[in-house]
């Protein structure tokens, strides 16, 4: 039996809400010379794994154009946040890596006051919001477009460990670190998702 269906108010006071919590985060990101989408990207590389720590994965994620991504990524470059490093196998490939300076301005990240906010909500508040706005997140995706994405060990191609230490992942045919494995993959499948 589904949920019930919530009256038209509630869904305008939630939509409203939504948006406003949104602008005022994009707002906050105004600050250290970055903008909204540079700020996006830095976390994005930050919490990928090196597989989804690509322009065009960057561009997925973003919901814009690889050449949009590309500018931002020179942007961040010139700044020294961000280096492209040639893969070892495909040199075709060039992976974004954080510079140290790239790691210390993620420091002041501008929506650290957010988990401060969150801070302040009861454990069963939070837990019923990260429920409620992953299955909206999900929703929007499925209906407006987006990219899926999760962390590798709770994800349809994830195979495990290997005798060596790492993790495999199915989809790439390829091992990952136990540290990537805890990141997010932009080629996540969730329609095999299992719990880790």
């Amino acid at each position: 039996m589904g949920a019930q269906p919530i009256e038209n108010v509630d869904k305008e006071s939630l939509a409203r809400l939504l948006d406003r919590i949104g602008r005022m985060a994009r707002g906050l990101q105004y600050c250290h010379g970055l903008n909204p989408a540079q700020w996006d990207s830095l976390r994005f590389v930050a919490h990928s794994n090196l597989f989804s720590r690509t322009a065009g994965a960057l561009a997925l994620f973003l919901g814009t154009t690889k050449g949009t991504a590309s500018q931002t990524l020179n942007a961040l470059e010139k700044k020294g946040y961000l280096t492209r490093v040639p893969d070892a196998e495909d040199k075709r490939i060039r992976h974004i890596e954080l510079t140290p300076a790239g790691e210390e301005i993620l420091a002041e990240d501008p929506l650290n006051c957010l988990d401060l906010a969150i801070d302040r909500l009861s454990a069963d508040t939070v837990d019923t919001m990260t429920r409620g706005l992953q299955e909206l997140c999900t929703n929007l995706q499925a209906r407006c477009g987006g990219q899926d994405m999760g962390i590798c060990t709770s994800c349809g191609h994830f195979q495990g460990s290997t005798d060596d230490g790492n993790m495999r992942c199915g989809y790439k045919q390829a091992d990952l670190s136990c540290e990537d494995a805890k990141r997010f993959c932009i080629n996540f499948d969730p329609s095999d998702a299992r719990d880790c």
